[in-house]
């Protein structure tokens, strides 16, 4: 069984991968065919390949961005939280805000039996 810091990480490596093969690689550790991804900006994604496409719109967006948690995993009964940095070359702007090349953000995850994600919600700012 996978421990939940590893899930995290290859969470966050989905997120910071260059091209959909590595991308898709990583989600494919730690996702599941119906996992779930939402945050202010973003109507609820489902699936690995729904998840690809995301990251890969950003990528274009902001290209060179990386994610990389920044606090450890606080967990309880199934359900999880950390904080993560996004940076980029380029400022980053979300729902209208200039928040320079550093995005703060906290992610709240459910995990399954074998402690792959079931859901993250997202905040940032």
């Amino acid at each position: 069984m996978m421990e939940r810091q590893q899930t995290i990480a290859d969470y966050a490596a989905a997120w910071s991968g260059n091209g959909a093969e590595t991308v898709a690689a990583a989600f494919a550790r730690c996702w599941t065919k119906d996992s779930t991804y939402t945050d202010t900006m973003t109507d609820t994604v489902v699936g690995v390949e729904g998840m690809v496409r995301l990251v890969l719109g950003m990528t274009e967006r902001y290209p060179g961005f990386t994610l990389r948690p920044t606090s450890g995993l606080d967990t309880h009964h199934g359900v999880g939280r950390f904080s993560w940095l996004m940076t980029a070359p380029d400022p980053i702007v979300a729902a209208g805000v200039d928040y320079g090349r550093e995005l703060p953000g906290l992610d709240f995850v459910e995990f399954t039996p074998d402690n792959r994600i079931a859901r993250i919600v997202g905040f940032f700012g």
